[in-house]
């Protein structure tokens, strides 16, 4: 009997020796999000810009699609780009619009029409958006030399208090960035940045909506430079604003 328990055991160390290496485990998806959103620096807008690491530059919004809609009903939505939820009302003024990649934020008709054209260049009025649950079609209105941007890293988060009381954060976790967000104001008339008013626009959206051509190329990692200032043209990047 011990002879018999003996080989048994034997056979079953030399069946586990053959068994093949298990391979590691796979990290999990978000333990990579965990570590950047870890080494991501936070701070405000005053100490970003004391720190002097980028600089204003001159740049103007381009002519670009949307899509507008008043609603009949409550609707409730998610703007990945933002990380911000949405719901909107029939309060008679509240607009959704929507980019030409999809994502969708709120704004007041007002705004909307002084912002904003039909595709044929004519004036946009309140009665164009009287059939509602059903989107619009709408273009910009070109600003050339009208707005300042600088560029904030991905390892940086800024803070901005905005002047119609929103406070937004640069490179947010859990949405795309491109190679990072922009703060964006108004030139001032005295021709310099007003920083009176300073908000947030995604990295992804910024090419497609901005003038980029005077924009400081940012370093690759393999020494030349890269991303969509590097040479003045936008990316293929997704987003609007």
């Amino acid at each position: 009997m011990h002879e018999k328990r003996t080989a048994f055991l034997m056979t079953a160390v030399l069946m586990l020796l053959c068994l093949p290496a298990m391979a590691p485990l796979p990290a999990c998806a978000g333990t990579a999000d965990a570590d950047a959103s870890a080494a991501q620096v936070s701070m405000t807008l005053a100490d970003y810009l004391a720190r002097g690491e980028e600089t204003w530059f001159l740049t103007g919004k381009k002519e670009y699609g949307v899509q507008a809609m008043m609603v009949s009903r409550e609707t409730r939505f998610r703007n990945e780009l933002e990380v911000t939820d949405y719901t909107v009302t029939d309060d008679g003024t509240t607009v959704i619009l929507k980019g030409c990649f999809g994502e969708m934020w709120a704004a007041k008709l007002p705004g909307v029409i002084s912002t904003y054209r039909k595709p044929d260049g004519g004036a946009l009025c309140e009665t164009d958006f009287s059939k509602k649950d059903s989107w619009v079609d709408l273009i910009t209105t070109p600003e050339p030399d009208a707005y300042y941007a600088m560029y904030v890293p991905l390892t940086v988060s800024v803070t901005v208090e905005t002047a119609w009381g929103d406070v937004l954060h640069t490179n947010l976790p859990n949405a795309p960035h491109g190679e990072g967000d922009y703060l964006v104001c108004r030139a001032g008339k005295d021709g310099q940045p007003d920083l009176s008013d300073v908000w947030v626009l995604n990295g992804m959206v910024f090419p497609a909506c901005y003038d980029t051509s005077r924009c400081p190329a940012k370093p690759g990692g393999d020494g030349t430079q890269s991303g969509e200032c590097a040479d003045g043209k936008a990316e293929d990047t997704e987003g609007t604003r």
